[in-house]
């Protein structure tokens, strides 16, 4: 009887029958501990001072799909920030539950002591369908080691997101003077190199409400140095004479695939502390080649990083 009910039910109210047990039995503690997968994209927004459109705090939203390589990323934030020059400086991969523990990011420390945070939280949202939401609340901050002095929050959004879709909007309260941005970003680099240029900071969330799918051989950062080792073609980054005679210098750390024959079929910036030759960077991680002998037992493709490093004049 309490089936042929529930047909009936579903009947009336257009669903059918198995639509309506599974909105009846789905327990929303599964929900609150299915993780939001968030690939956190922190870029520099640069330029001369008094040259660019004041910047706002407005939210922007694309399809990740079209934001699969560094030059699209580009091209895409060239449009909405005309007049900066702009590049990634790290990229992070997160899980975020959807509960009262945040995910915390450091993503900075200066020499004074302070230390400039990523919080995220998740929640669930009442959606605006039949369907729940997710919530994902990110707040940038600045922690002065002390705890007499309270934290600083630059930037806090509350943003409704969708699988498949990435968010993105500029600090506007988070304008790096020259010796910030080098305590802060660019150690052993003068700050006078930096004189008369205003620095931002860019955050962009790529979402995933699906199961994460990791690489089936991933190499970590320190496997990595062994796996450079072992490569059959190294191409260093051809790095400008402009940027060489200005005394910059760090290091630019590559995301890359490697196919069963060896070759580099993507590569991405995974964390830069040398923006100015990230172009320069992938171009040369591209041109690597590794043995074939890695693929002699397993034929699937691996996930490592290059590194190249550059000391400053």
């Amino acid at each position: 009887m309490r089936n042929a009910g529930l047909f009936l039910l579903a009947t009336i109210s257009g669903f059918s029958a198995a639509d309506v047990y599974a909105q009846k039995t789905e327990n929303p503690q599964d929900l609150r501990l299915r993780p939001i997968s968030v690939t956190t994209r922190v870029f520099q927004l640069r330029a001369k001072r008094g040259s660019y459109q004041e910047l706002t705090d407005q939210v922007f939203k694309m399809q990740t799909a079209n934001l699969d390589d560094n030059e699209r990323w580009m091209k895409a934030f060239k449009k909405t920030y005309p007049g900066f020059d702009i590049a990634l400086l790290r990229s992070e991969k997160r899980r975020v539950f959807r509960t009262s523990k945040p995910s915390v990011i450091t993503l900075a420390k200066h020499s004074d002591g302070r230390i400039l945070e990523l919080v995220m939280m998740g929640a669930q949202s009442p959606g605006e369908g039949e369907k729940p939401g997710t919530s994902l609340i990110p707040e940038i901050g600045m922690h002065f080691g002390n705890v007499n002095i309270k934290p600083t929050t630059f930037s806090i959004q509350h943003l409704e997101v969708e699988s498949g879709m990435t968010y993105f909007y500029a600090i506007t309260k988070l304008k790096m003077s020259p010796n910030d941005y080098v305590n802060f970003l660019r150690p052993n680099i003068p700050a006078e190199v930096f004189d008369g240029i205003d620095t931002f900071l860019l955050f962009a969330f790529s979402i995933d409400l699906d199961k994460t799918i990791e690489p089936a051989r991933y190499i970590d950062e320190r496997q990595s140095l062994q796996l450079q080792e072992k490569a059959t073609r190294k191409v260093d980054p051809e790095i400008p004479a402009g940027i060489r005679n200005a005394g910059l210098g760090g290091y630019v750390r590559v995301r890359v695939e490697i196919s069963t024959e060896g070759k580099v079929t993507s590569a991405t910036i995974h964390y830069s502390s040398f923006p100015e030759i990230n172009n320069e960077a992938l171009a040369a991680a591209r041109e690597w080649e590794f043995p074939s002998t890695l693929f002699v037992d397993n034929k699937k493709p691996i996930t490592g990083f290059i590194v190249f490093n550059f000391a400053a004049k």
